[in-house]
């Protein structure tokens, strides 16, 4: 067995059939970040932003490969492809963190009353007799986070209307008309972008970016102007959420 602590003796590495495992592969990916780890700690957005570079790196790639003539088009369409997905991902993950930390911290607050909708939803995810038992133990919070998050393993946040929807759920009422205004863009364009990306990133993922309606089938086009604009998006919403999170 190999167990690695940090300055603090707290065991941050542990294998039993050898090899350290990396913190990506220990991490719970709905964890809420802690600061006593003996490790930097990254916020829900700062691990949204490293998605993205990777995003950006994959747009960029073709500054140092265009002289290597065994590297084609195609490859680098496959590359704003895979930019597409990674970025609708990563908001996917970035708005499902944040409702999870929302949900505990409204919970956590016992001045803060709980809307009727997340209510319902605690009541629909919670069976009785783990509500009675938490109660008996004093750890309701942590048995709803963990039904939250198990639950949320289930479902996708991609869309303006789902994330529309579990952003009402935890007091936030209409997030992309709030966010459309602090970014100073439109909001019916801003809800179309982001679903005409997100149906994008399903045919990519699900369909290998060809049209399944024609006949022959026929392989969508793309460029990186199309990626590099869904990226844009994609981090505009982030970025403007992220703000409002942090100055309410």
């Amino acid at each position: 067995m190999i167990i690695v602590k940090n300055i603090n003796g707290r065991i941050i590495y542990k294998d039993t059939k050898g090899g350290i495992k990396t913190k990506s592969q220990l991490a719970d990916v709905n964890a809420m970040p802690k600061k006593d780890e003996g490790y930097d700690v990254l916020s829900h957005f700062a691990i949204f932003e490293k998605c993205i570079n990777r995003a950006n790196n994959l747009l960029s790639i073709h500054d140092s490969t265009e002289k290597i003539p065994e590297v084609t088009d195609e490859h680098y369409y496959d590359c704003y492809r895979s930019a597409v997905v990674l970025s609708i991902s990563a908001l996917d993950a970035f708005v499902r963190k944040i409702i999870i930390s929302e949900i505990r911290n409204k919970l956590a607050d016992k001045n803060t009353k709980i809307s009727e909708s997340l209510s319902s939803y605690i009541k629909e995810i919670l069976k009785y007799d783990e509500l009675l038992e938490s109660a008996r133990g004093y750890t309701i919070l942590d048995k709803v986070s963990e039904k939250v998050k198990a639950d949320f393993e289930t479902k996708s946040f991609q869309g303006d209307r789902k994330i529309n929807q579990f952003f009402d759920m935890v007091g936030y009422k209409n997030i992309f008309e709030t966010v459309s205004k602090k970014a100073d863009v439109s909001e019916p364009n801003l809800r179309r972008k982001i679903n005409l990306f997100t149906t994008r990133r399903h045919i990519i993922a699900h369909s290998g970016d060809y049209d399944l309606n024609q006949n022959p089938h026929k392989e969508n086009k793309i460029d990186k102007k199309y990626a590099n604009e869904c990226l844009n998006i994609v981090s505009l919403i982030a970025k403007n959420i992220h703000d409002i999170i942090e100055d309410k």
